[in-house]
């Protein structure tokens, strides 16, 4: 359940990419005297910030409910860091604020929703183990 929440992580931030895009708001920073590089660092620190989030929501809420796993800490602090690029460089693939969102929702909901759980289940029947593990 935890991969569905977060599945809309990407998809708001996606979003809002292409609103800046289609406003041509970054021009008008940039016509300010802002830099390329200070925009771009500024906007991928905020957005891994505001992933971090929910990483620590679900983290505090495992650790109340006694569902924590080892390691567990480190796959969801390294979360917010290889997503954030992820959905920068899939956000040049639409032209779009609607279609995007929408196809990163299923993709993530597609990659985290049904694939993991269908890997775990794999590997409790004795004949596809091998394809689970």
């Amino acid at each position: 359940m935890q991969s569905i929440g977060l599945a809309l992580v990407p998809t708001v931030m996606v979003g809002f990419i292409l609103r800046e895009r289609e406003e041509h708001q970054k021009h008008m920073q940039l016509v300010s005297g802002m830099s390329l590089p200070a925009y771009w660092m500024s906007n991928m620190f905020a957005d891994i910030i505001k992933a971090y989030i929910p990483v620590i929501v679900i983290m505090a809420l495992a650790a109340a409910f006694h569902a924590y796993y080892p390691g567990m800490w480190v796959i969801y602090m390294l979360y917010p860091p290889a997503l954030v690029p992820f959905t920068y460089i899939t956000s040049f693939l639409f032209s779009h604020e609607t279609t995007a969102q929408v196809n990163t929702l299923f993709f993530h909901f597609m990659i985290g929703g049904i694939l993991a759980p269908l890997a775990f289940f794999l590997e409790y029947v004795p004949y596809t183990f091998t394809a689970g593990d």
